[in-house]
């Protein structure tokens, strides 16, 4: 009986370190993505024409390196600006250079380029509601 009593305290110290050792192993946080950079964007009425609009934008989350933004109007349009990975510093509004023809409703601005800190390319978009108002 005292065989039986060593052997069994064996087998469970042996199966409790093989869990152990086997679940302790294990990865299970995935590698981070990087996330992309957000940005703020506005509509203005152009100075000189109130029909028409020029936008700002300001990426607030990081510095970057800008390769090109395609403008989307409310009616389907699309407009590329395209900016050779200008440096964008974070929380600092830039304008285009170009001015758009004033249609109500929402904006769609899509950014392309890298962080500058890392240089890990990204894509993210932001809106902006134009209103009569």
């Amino acid at each position: 009986m005292k065989k039986f009593n060593v052997l069994f305290i064996i087998g469970v110290l042996f199966l409790a370190t093989a869990f152990i050792v086997s679940s302790g192993c294990k990865k299970d946080d995935p590698t981070p993505t990087p996330s992309a950079p957000t940005f703020v964007v506005t509509a203005i009425p152009y100075s000189g024409d109130n029909n028409y609009l020029e936008f700002y934008a300001a990426c607030s989350s990081d510095d970057i390196l800008l390769t090109k933004v395609t403008i989307k109007d409310p009616l389907g349009n699309n407009y590329v600006y395209t900016a050779g990975q200008q440096l964008w510093v974070k929380d600092e509004y830039v304008t285009f250079p170009d001015v758009y023809l004033k249609q109500y409703g929402t904006w769609k601005l899509t950014f392309v380029g890298n962080k500058s800190a890392d240089g890990s390319s990204f894509t993210s978009s932001a809106t902006v509601t134009v209103t009569g108002k």
